[in-house]
């Protein structure tokens, strides 16, 4: 393994110990008036490095977690550092309930509680994102609640599986600056500065400027670079003790590979333990792809948000968030055969080699390999889109006793407005030769386009929550209402076909009871819905999705340690994922629809189990199965984690901290098939992944209160090649090999 690093960030590693005192400007004086914490903004001091105590990702207002009626897990920024995250995921796999999506290049895909992500579950400050090619960057994050099942309020077109919510940092009167240089084996090589504190000392207004820089390789070669840069510029000011702005602006760019080729062997079954690639066909190789295969995305972030308290009964919110999103994606995409008509149609099951037809009513097949290695037909793909999202939120939260009765009213109004436009560009392309993988060459592209699509929406949505606490708060009876009205469509300018349109409303509820047996032991159940409007195939659909919920929430060593669990059943609607045959096969229907049932338990330990030592330790067990009864793609029926942190403060060894975790993901269905072969057979699932293991282990060292120097182990045990992720057979699909061992190190240093 080479490891690589750029002269910029060797030139910093090198000079970082002999920075000129003259750029340590002297601390400000910490002379801040007392400020009451916001109904809509979360504590800043977690109770461990491992656990916070509270949330805003139920109904957008600050909430203790153990009188939360539902699941909701926070990741902290001690945590993440922890992990040195490559993407969100890095971090939340270590969540009760949470899997990984398809693919690991783009768009945060997750499956949370067997429902993946896309389609517009992330929310970053309270705002959904729909499923747009970037990732979030890891360096403006301060933490992260995911919040697990349908969530009307937060996340009303999310996923019923559950919404990550991103909380981005903000400016900070006590001021910190610091550079962090990042170098390693593979996806490292990135310089980040966070400077932070107040204009001036005993001002009312702060700066934060998070700014980051990055150039690596990708594990399959050197060929297969990730780049990016991001600056964010942050602005707080606050007008007196409980009113405050704030404004924070993320801007970012990013380079990404696409993927190499990737086939399985054909003689990949359902019963293979260990699906191979086909012959020729490298686990760390570009495989004949090119090096210019990429998605480029370019975005920008406006987030505004002012927060105020009318007296100590009554508190407001008043956000806006403005998002600028421009892909501009060069790729090459495999042209094999459609898959359709190598199902059986007897039996149901695949046959990669064999094409079927009927003759006289009983199925004959054909040997006609799915491939030839020397000749595999690709494709270039221009994937243009753009798309430009406003959003307002205004929430209003009162408490008030009443008596031995607390009430807590939440209600809010939020517009959401977006427009959206892509086209597409198919290109000509040599086929690939194995035998002759370093083979370069570009598309000759037509002037005239393959797809030309405009898409919008406008959401209008009302909410009503109020909470009811009796006997001195031992026991919360809660319930809301939610009212989503829109308009959305979806228009095939090419083929100067009328929109598709749903112009409709939902009313969306939720109740729940919470019992408290001590103050730091409650038992709860809810029910909970949340409807998402969505053009597929050109038709106007809902999906509707509804969870019941038990469970037990636990807070010990003075809130430091949690245990919580919970059963669930969900149950969601015309559930759509994209189609794995239209990589290939651009004429195939863009998504498939179908509706999906799953119910499960989850157990979760998080915090200090002593002064020295934090854990997180997680264990799910799922039964997710779709209309017809099959395993859905890349959900595991079990998956399980823990996260240990353990610190030494005295002593020689005062400053270190060493860490180790390991994630299990069970057996998972590797592909979507077809529903229904020509005889009326269900198709069934061609191949399933083995059980995976994944480890991290990692060491950080204080030295002097200036210098922090991490390092970061993926992979302990170097296993890698395996077929880690799969959406298909092929690539497009989401289809993704182990990475194996990396290493990396970072210096930070603060001034």
């Amino acid at each position: 393994m080479k490891l690589r690093i750029p002269p910029t960030v060797l030139a910093l590693l090198v000079t970082l110990p002999a920075l000129s005192p003259a750029l340590r400007a002297q601390p400000s004086v910490a002379n801040e008036e007392p400020v009451k914490l916001s109904e809509f903004s979360v504590s800043g001091s977690p109770a461990d490095r491992y656990r916070a105590t509270d949330a805003v990702s139920g109904v957008r207002v600050r909430a203790a977690l153990i009188d939360t009626a539902s699941s909701i897990s926070v990741l902290t920024r001690e945590m993440m550092d922890d992990l040195a995250p490559t993407r969100i995921f890095d971090a939340t796999r270590f969540v009760a309930g949470v899997q990984e999506g398809r693919g690991v290049q783009f768009q945060d895909r997750m499956i949370i509680r067997g429902f993946e992500t896309q389609n517009g579950a992330r929310t970053v400050d309270n705002f959904l994102q729909s499923a747009d090619a970037d990732n979030v960057e890891d360096t403006v994050v301060d933490r992260i609640e995911v919040s697990k099942g349908p969530n009307a309020i937060l996340s009303p077109s999310g996923a019923p599986g559950g919404s990550v919510n991103v909380i981005l940092k903000s400016p900070q009167y006590r001021r910190k600056h610091n550079v962090t240089a990042l170098v390693g084996l593979f996806d490292a090589q990135k310089v980040t500065l966070d400077l932070t504190g107040p204009f001036a000392p005993g001002s009312r207004a702060a700066y934060r400027v998070v700014g980051s820089l990055q150039d690596t390789r990708r594990y399959w070669s050197d060929g297969a670079r990730m780049r990016g840069k991001s600056l964010s510029p942050m602005f707080t000011y606050r007008f007196s003790d409980k009113t405050q702005f704030t404004a924070k602006l993320v801007a970012a760019e990013h380079w990404i590979f696409r993927e190499p080729l990737l086939i399985l062997d054909p003689s990949t079954t359902a019963s293979t333990s260990d699906p191979k690639l086909a012959p020729g066909i490298g686990a760390k190789s570009l495989n004949g792809i090119q090096p210019w295969s990429s998605v480029r995305t370019h975005s920008a972030d406006l987030f505004t948000q002012l927060t105020t308290s009318l007296n100590e009964k009554i508190s407001l919110r008043f956000a806006a968030n403005g998002r600028y999103f421009f892909s501009d994606a060069d790729q090459e995409f495999l042209s094999t055969p459609s898959l359709t008509n190598r199902y059986n149609p007897a039996t149901g099951e695949l046959t990669q080699d064999y094409t079927w037809a009927l003759v006289g009513g009983a199925p004959v097949s054909t040997f006609s390999p799915f491939f030839n290695p020397t000749a595999i037909p690709v494709r270039g793909d221009i994937q243009a889109s753009r798309t430009k999202t406003a959003n307002f939120q205004a929430d209003a939260a009162g408490t008030y006793k009443f008596g031995s009765v607390s009430s807590q009213t939440v209600t809010g109004l939020a517009f959401n407005r977006q427009t959206g436009r892509s086209h597409t560009q198919n290109g000509v392309l040599p086929a690939i030769d194995l035998t002759k993988p370093e083979t370069r060459a570009y598309p000759v592209y037509p002037t005239t386009l393959a797809s030309n699509n405009a898409t919008s929406y406008a959401n209008w949505q009302l909410y009503l929550n109020e909470r009811l606490g009796f006997l001195q708060d031992r026991v919360f009876i809660s319930g809301s209402v939610t009212r989503l009205a829109t308009r959305t469509t979806a228009r095939n300018v090419l083929a100067g076909s009328a929109p598709a349109i749903l112009d409709d409303k939902k009313i969306m509820k939720s109740a729940s009871i919470l019992g408290k047996v001590r103050e730091n032991i409650s038992l709860y159940y809810s029910h909970s819905t949340n409807s998402s409007p969505v053009i597929a195939n050109n038709l106007p659909l809902w999906r509707d999705g509804v969870q019941h919920e038990y469970g037990f929430k636990t807070e010990w060593f003075k809130q430091r340690l949690s245990i919580n669990g919970a059963y669930f059943k969900i149950e969601q609607t015309n559930v759509t994922v994209p189609n794995p045959d239209r990589q290939t096969n651009p004429t195939a229907p863009e998504t498939l629809v179908s509706d999906f049932g799953n119910h499960g338990y989850e157990l979760e330990v998080m915090g200090s189990l002593t002064s020295h030592l934090s854990a997180l330790a997680t264990f799910s067990k799922l039964h997710m199965r779709d209309s017809l009864g099959r395993h859905v793609r890349g959900v595991a029926d079990e998956n399980a984690a823990f996260l240990l942190n353990y610190r030494f403060t005295g002593g020689d060894a005062k400053g270190l901290a060493l860490n180790f975790g390991l994630t299990h993901s069970g057996r998972r269905a590797g592909d979507a098939p077809i529903n229904y072969t020509s005889l009326g057979v269900v198709g069934k699932t061609s191949f399933f992944l083995k059980p995976a293991y994944g480890t991290t282990a990692g060491a950080s060292y204080r030295w002097n209160d200036k210098y922090l120097f991490r390092l970061h182990v993926d992979n302990v045990f170097d296993d890698h090649g395996y077929i880690a992720v799969a959406g298909g057979r092929v690539s497009g699909t989401g289809i993704t090999t182990a990475a194996g061992l990396n290493v990396k190190f970072s210096t930070t240093y603060e001034f």
